[in-house]
């Protein structure tokens, strides 16, 4: 969850669906070896371009997304991430992205892939 100044940088998936997202992705099968950070830093270059200058944190909270690709769920980790600089350039896998300030905006089950999701986004949220 890449921040700054009190907002978060979600991204939406496309028109249609118009779901929100944020950076990152899966390991690849050849990177089994490969560090953790190598991995969130390749996915960072590929989903927001090669600029992006931040600073990875730890964990902060876990949810599963379910895949119909795969046909299976997948668990997702959330990091904690300070934005440093760098002009964001997204994949095609985006079509748009938004700082949020998670106080003022009012998330909504249809914002996320499904309920569980949308809980653990609101329980983090509301600690804040």
């Amino acid at each position: 969850m890449m921040k700054k100044n009190g907002r978060v940088l979600f991204l939406r998936l496309n028109e249609s669906e118009n779901r929100l997202d944020l950076p990152g992705g899966r390991i690849d099968n050849v990177e089994g070896g490969v560090p953790l950070e190598k991995i969130l830093a390749r996915e960072i270059r590929e989903e927001l371009g090669g600029k992006i200058k931040y600073e990875l944190g730890n964990p902060l909270f876990q949810f599963r997304r379910y895949s119909p690709a795969q046909n299976k769920y997948n668990l997702l980790t959330v990091y904690d991430t300070k934005f440093i600089s760098g002009k964001i350039k997204l994949s095609p896998e985006h079509t748009s992205y938004e700082w949020i300030n998670p106080k003022e905006y009012k998330f909504k089950p249809k914002d996320f892939f499904n309920k569980e999701e949308f809980l653990a986004f609101k329980k983090y949220f509301s600690r804040k």
